[in-house]
């Protein structure tokens, strides 16, 4: 009776050691009408505060550093975990950008400072989250060209409440500082990536303080984010670190999402900065480091805003300073890693869930980048129409150029493809040429690979397209039509205001992705049924003003990037531009 009576009393006690633990470890608090609460991670104690969101308060835990400032020596090497602290971090406030050119930091920013010192994540939690009512958990990974963007941008109080799901947001290394490489051993590159990899291990292990569940996190980006998670999401050493992937505008094998010119854009960077000479033929990789790490944040930044690239880069689709297959993160492109379903690359992508989708004018990016240099080379005024003699001269010779090796025979295929007679057809064709080449067809081929049959590992596999247009708040030429590049996140982040069917479909939207993230799949209760994906059907849910399952997107047009360019410079290896 005795030792009945004690192993009694040992589970009380643990069940009461149990209830004080979970009660230390979320210490809510009141100051002046504001709400605090402070989780105890691994990391150390973390002050959070709450936001009124609806009927509800999302906590938001603030500018949490998760690596040491890569500054000094750390400079152009891989991020160093941050470590852990004692005290209690203050995390009420939002830290700056990383360094990046200043008119792209909003000035609706809370902090609207930027800094080298800017490895911190951002975490959103539901009210009702903790360790004994755990959520799934979103790992947000901002756009921008590798180049540009913020963590802070993307409010996700609205994704955390409307989905009951525990997001993170977080800033990376971006530009030169971010993606420098000589190709050796003494810049590799790829610090953006590595940064956010150390972000996703730092979610991984430190989440479980807040509510959140340590063995299912979706990883989740748009534009070059998406490029990152898709990247990511090839990375077999990731193993166990993400369950799902969410890739919106940006397939890592995209022509846009790697660079093949980093050795010489780091000789420019080298040269524009006095590290090296102009006439230096072999140029000391160490040496020109060194020097950099020299430079200040300012002078460094200068030279990313100023460099002119046509003299170091050949490529002008690429992104400029972007990632690379280093040997060491990527150690494959990612088209190799997918074609090949038998790589240690594809077998990790296709154990994951996938969803992957587009807008339907993703070509807006020719808009906002390349087109103000067209027009003053070509003698053409963009917003009244871009001329076909721009498609055949130009853009589709730039194609064949930095995909094909300058194959003529691919560039006069683009050319007979996309021309049309009417000024504003042409238009539009040059935006879907653009849509299609680069983003489109490959997001295609990565799903194609991801639902591939017969594979014991495969999981579940969606695919989107957002076509709602915002014409009263879509600043583009009177010819211009469909969703624009980016048009899809408004609806993932914030309500706006817009008309009832958008807040609607807001919400439809938020829902889907927080139920792919809890549940590998977006389908829910009184929502309309999104099937999966695969390469047969190839269906995909459509978001507009009606949501609707279609089957293949534009399918004569992927058809012709994915299946018929490639016969045609097979066909044709010899005949190159001039």
């Amino acid at each position: 009776m005795l030792i009945i009576s004690m192993k009694s009393c040992f589970s009380n006690m643990t069940t009461v050691m149990s209830m004080l633990l979970l009660v230390l470890a979320v210490l809510v608090s009141v100051s002046n009408g504001i709400n605090y609460k402070t989780v105890r991670a691994p990391a150390g104690p973390i002050r959070g505060i709450a936001i009124q969101n609806r009927d509800r308060s999302v906590y938001q835990y603030r500018n949490i550093p998760y690596a040491k400032p890569p500054i000094g020596d750390l400079r152009f090497r891989k991020p160093v975990p941050y470590g852990s602290w004692t005290d209690v971090l203050d995390a009420t406030s939002f830290g700056p950008s990383c360094i990046q050119d200043p008119k792209y930091i909003s000035k609706l920013l809370e902090n609207t400072q930027m800094s080298e010192d800017c490895l911190q994540l951002n975490v959103y939690t539901p009210y009702n989250a903790s360790p004994a009512n755990r959520k799934s958990v979103m790992i947000w990974i901002h756009g921008g060209g590798y180049l540009a963007g913020q963590g802070p941008r993307y409010n996700a109080s609205n994704l955390a409440y409307v989905g009951d799901v525990i997001v993170v947001t977080v800033n990376y290394r971006l530009g030169l500082l971010g993606f420098l490489s000589t190709m050796d051993n003494a810049s590799l590159g790829n610090y953006g990536l590595w940064d956010q990899r150390l972000a996703i291990q730092w979610v991984k292990q430190n989440i479980p303080a807040f509510g959140g569940i340590p063995n299912s996190i979706t990883i989740f980006g748009e534009s070059a984010g998406s490029m990152s998670v898709a990247l990511h999401a090839l990375i077999p050493e990731n193993q166990g670190l993400f369950q799902r992937v969410i890739g919106e505008s940006g397939p890592a094998n995209s022509p846009i999402a790697m660079t093949q010119e980093a050795r010489n854009i780091s000789r420019g960077y080298g040269i524009f900065l006095n590290c090296i000479n102009v006439l230096d033929v072999n140029v000391d990789s160490a040496l020109l480091v060194q020097c950099l790490r020299g430079k200040s944040a300012a002078e460094l930044l200068s030279a990313q805003m100023n460099l002119d690239e046509g003299k170091y880069r050949n490529n002008r689709i690429a992104i400029r300073d972007a990632p690379v297959v280093d040997g060491d993160l990527i150690k494959s492109s990612p088209s190799d890693a997918l074609s090949n379903i038998s790589s240690a690359g594809s077998s990790f992508f296709r154990s994951l869930d996938a969803m992957f989708g587009n807008t339907d004018a993703e070509g807006s990016l020719l808009l906002d980048t390349i087109i103000d240099d067209l027009g003053q080379q070509y003698s053409f005024n963009y917003t009244i129409g871009i001329p076909t003699r721009v498609l055949c001269d130009a853009l589709s010779h730039e194609y064949a150029k930095d995909v094909y090796n300058g194959n003529k025979a691919v560039a006069d295929a683009i050319c007979q493809k996309y021309r049309k007679e009417n000024d504003v057809e042409q238009s539009r064709s040059i935006i879907n040429m653009y849509t299609d080449g680069i983003m489109v067809a490959p997001t295609v081929t990565t799903l194609d690979c991801h639902s591939s049959p017969g594979l014991t590992m495969g999981r579940n596999t969606f695919q989107y397209m957002f076509t709602r247009e915002q014409r009263e708040t879509n600043i583009r030429p009177h010819w211009f039509s469909g969703a624009s590049h980016a048009a899809e996140l408004p609806y993932l982040f914030t309500i706006g205001n817009y008309k009832a069917e958008d807040s609607l479909l807001s919400i439809i939207m938020m829902t889907y992705w927080t139920n792919f993230a809890k549940n590998g799949s977006p389908n829910g209760p009184g929502l309309p049924h999104w099937p999966r994906y695969d390469k047969i059907a190839g269906l995909y849910q459509r978001f507009d003003s009606n949501i609707s399952p279609q089957y293949h997107v534009t399918p004569d047009r992927v058809k012709f990037w994915n299946k018929y360019l490639p016969s045609v410079a097979t066909a044709s290896p010899s005949a190159l531009l001039g």
